[in-house]
């Protein structure tokens, strides 16, 4: 096993936010375009033949990235298709060397994470030269080359975030607040992002008030930007991220202040493990928006079978995202184990 290093983390988390990017031009299509007859199944496997549909991921370090490219190939497996699943490792000259070597054995179609478009961006025009079908996901520079692109829109995640925490200052702290925005401006996806938490947020609640927007994206930003914003404004009691990773170094400041649970309000967007355990245990966290990596895994093998059967569908396709809350794990987790949780209801009745 490869050792994770620092660097690597900050890459990771870095390729997290770099997955979704501002809207390409003209109409975006859904997850309903990219539904598959049994026509088109079998047309796909007539057309890949021995071959295999190249799954290029970013990494396969972060929760993200793995999830799509491994989701897609399960995926592909149950239309009786073959996926296999390549690691960048978030370096360039690997990703181009999978490219040609995937092109070489007769892919008939690539399904790639681009962390890095200028480098790889010959490699794959090549490949559609070829007449290899481009799909990409987490980014749009595909489309520029005539590929399919799926992806997540930064504005309707960033809303999300904002609509929520709005909602939940306007019901439970009377529509007043100071809140802290963790920003990453330096990505200009992100900062679209930030820009719709900060409208949401507004249009929610109008008379709370927005201290400041800060360096968040990664937990080390988080961190030392609340330290900060906490010794300026010690009352600050909502923090909005552009990410989980930051809003957890937020987290770790507001621990550091003294802050209990229930006198700061946190809301962040990836729907990572530990946002979920925080939410579910109602420490800081009160809620982080799904940017859906299993149903983009699927949308990605569907739009495969697509183009394989050469069908017609949207060339930018947009990922739906997914609020997630307490309510909403609690109601998943007894869907997952109804046994276990009517058992659980059961006892506590008895106990009554």
């Amino acid at each position: 096993m490869r050792k994770i290093t620092p660097l690597m983390i900050v890459i990771c988390v870095l390729l997290s936010l770099l997955s979704h990017p501002i809207s390409a031009q003209g109409t975006l299509g859904t997850a309903d375009d990219l539904k598959v007859t049994d026509d088109e199944i079998a047309a796909a496997k007539t057309a890949l033949g021995n071959s295999v549909v190249g799954i290029l991921a970013c990494t396969l370090e972060t929760e993200y990235h793995s999830a799509v490219a491994n989701g897609a190939a399960a995926q592909l497996e149950k239309f009786g298709l073959k996926g296999e699943v390549f690691d960048s490792q978030v370096k360039a000259d690997r990703q181009i060397s999978a490219i040609e070597s995937f092109v070489a054995r007769g892919a008939k179609v690539l399904v790639i994470c681009e962390f890095d478009p200028k480098a790889v961006d010959k490699a794959l025009k090549d490949a559609a030269a070829a007449g290899v079908q481009i799909i990409q996901f987490a980014g749009r520079n595909a489309a520029d080359i005539g590929g399919i692109t799926i992806s997540v829109e930064d504005a309707d995640l960033g809303y999300a975030a904002g609509e929520y925490a709005g909602q939940l200052i306007t019901k439970e702290l009377g529509g007043k607040a100071k809140v802290a925005i963790l920003d990453f401006p330096d990505l200009p996806n992100v900062v679209t992002r930030a820009d719709n938490i900060e409208k949401a947020l507004k249009k929610e609640a109008p008379d709370a008030t927005i201290v400041g927007r800060f360096l968040g994206g990664t937990p080390d930003n988080g961190l030392k930007s609340m330290e900060n914003a906490l010794q300026k404004t010690p009352d600050i009691n909502v923090i909005v991220s552009i990410n989980d990773a930051g809003a957890l170094g937020a987290v770790k400041a507001l621990e550091g202040a003294g802050k209990k649970p229930g006198d700061v309000i946190v809301v962040g967007i990836d729907a990572e493990k530990q946002a979920k355990e925080n939410i579910l245990k109602g420490y800081f966290f009160r809620g982080t928006v799904d940017t859906s990596p299993d149903i983009t895994g699927v949308m990605v093998a569907e739009a495969a079978v697509k183009v394989l059967a050469k069908s017609k569908i949207p060339q930018n396709i947009a990922v739906p995202v997914t609020l997630v809350t307490k309510e909403s794990l609690e109601k998943e987790m007894a869907a997952a184990t109804p046994g276990a949780t009517m058992a659980a209801t059961m006892a506590a009745t008895a106990a009554k």
